[in-house]
């Protein structure tokens, strides 16, 4: 059995020599197996690596990306039994939205289109009734029809460029040119309507083709092929035709707010270098300790000292607000505290309890600091095996701030050596 033998008393103990060894002489024993000239070294090296791949990069923040567009242009419109010429069913029409890139490839935007179609119809609907009659050249009957509506949609947009070519970076000068399709779903109101239903759903189709003026791509004109589908009913006539659609070429702008763009994916990467005649030589040095004999070491006088100022007094154990429960991290230190507190069994200790003046009654703050106490004389006792003739209670009740002005360390125990 490995002993210490103190004073004429035996106390149990590991070995300390091998313990001085692992603490302080392995590694300055390791360098000393190294040839004159020669070094033992562990190189750290951090690198930081750009993935350029096209399709990878980072997602933004939802205010990233977003902007706003407006266009204007013309529209022309066919119902049901149209006739006429082509230039008989064009109207101007307008459309502001705004919208947010997720993805290089792929966002959304919500759009407001309107206002009017109109067209020649040989047959007389609702958008028709009151007004002249025509006759064309081969003597048939037509009627001129005129639709007040505005439509309110949320659209898909694929940006076929990055899609195809991939995303080409923040402030590059590559894809000025960019060819985006949408389709979406909207919701039409007829206004200035004689009667029947003035709602309903359309469908929307559109390309666009957006010229950049810089880098910075934060302006873009744009070029807008859209195509807007209704329901067969939307002109007020049901023949058999599936839809009724308003065909529209814009010409527009779009301004994109900051932040713009996407980073790049980055890999992080450490790189440990070490010399493998230091860990070879490590491992000998535990197989040689683990093959040393047990024996008793004699400490002289002197020695307990020592070991005693391992731990400095006053320790201080410190508590939770409004709390008594000794924590398990506090724990931790008092069991090195009972240590020294038993290696010195000549010396008495005081255990004193606090708590913050400021916080609580009175009454409130007396019964914690005696607890407080209580609890640690109790975990020393009897789970340390600390001897009860050893320890000395007290405690003061609510104190002012003890130290750094701070008043969490005033709920606390503080053990003291015991003078009389």
């Amino acid at each position: 059995m490995n002993q210490i033998i103190f004073l004429g008393k035996t106390v149990k103990t590991k070995r300390l020599v091998a313990g001085m060894m692992l603490c302080c002489g392995i590694a300055s024993s390791a360098f000393a197996q190294v040839k004159e000239g020669e070094s033992i070294t562990m190189t750290q090296v951090d690198t930081i690596q750009v993935t350029n791949h096209k399709e990878r990069v980072i997602t933004n923040p939802f205010w990233n990306n977003w902007f706003v567009t407006a266009d204007a242009g013309v529209n022309a419109f066919w119902g049901d039994c149209p006739v006429g010429k082509f230039k008989d069913r064009l109207t101007p029409q307008f459309n502001v939205g705004v919208g947010k890139w997720v993805i290089p490839g792929f966002g959304l935007n919500l759009q407001f289109t309107g206002f009017r179609s109109k067209g020649d119809k040989g047959v007389q609907g609702l958008y028709t009734r009151g007004s002249q009659t025509y006759t064309d050249a081969d003597g048939n009957k037509y009627w001129k029809e005129k639709i007040k509506w505005w439509d309110l949609s949320f659209n898909a947009m694929f940006n076929l460029t990055r899609l195809i070519g991939g995303y080409e970076g923040i402030s590059s000068s590559k894809h000025l040119n960019q060819f985006i399709a949408s389709i979406g779903v909207g919701a039409t109101h007829h206004y200035d309507l004689p009667y029947g239903s003035a709602n309903e759903w359309s469908g929307h189709l559109e390309l666009q083709y957006s010229r950049f003026f810089s880098a910075k791509k934060n302006l873009s004109l744009d070029v807008k092929l859209r195509g807007l589908f209704y329901e067969t009913k939307y002109d007020g006539v049901f023949n058999h035709q599936l839809f009724d659609e308003n065909i529209s070429l814009n010409v527009g702008m779009t301004y994109y707010f900051k932040e713009r763009g996407w980073g790049r994916t980055t890999t992080n990467t450490t790189i440990y270098k070490q010399d493998d005649r230091q860990i070879s030589y490590l491992n000998d040095e535990i197989n040689r300790l683990r093959s040393m004999k047990a024996d008793t070491v004699v400490i002289e006088k002197g020695t307990a000292e020592v070991l005693q100022n391992i731990v400095t007094f006053p320790y201080l154990v410190n508590f939770v607000i409004d709390k008594v429960k000794v924590v398990n991290r506090e724990k931790v230190n008092l069991k090195a505290v009972a240590a020294m507190i038993k290696a010195t069994p000549e010396q008495k200790y005081l255990i004193c309890g606090y708590a913050d003046k400021h916080t609580g009654s009175v009454k409130r703050n007396l019964w914690l600091a005696e607890n407080r106490a209580k609890n640690v004389y109790k975990v020393l006792t009897e789970e340390f095996g600390v001897s009860a003739d050893q320890l000395v209670l007290d405690d003061k009740g609510g104190v002012e701030n003890m130290y750094y002005d701070d008043p969490q360390l005033s709920r606390s125990v503080i053990i003291t050596k015991y003078e009389k």
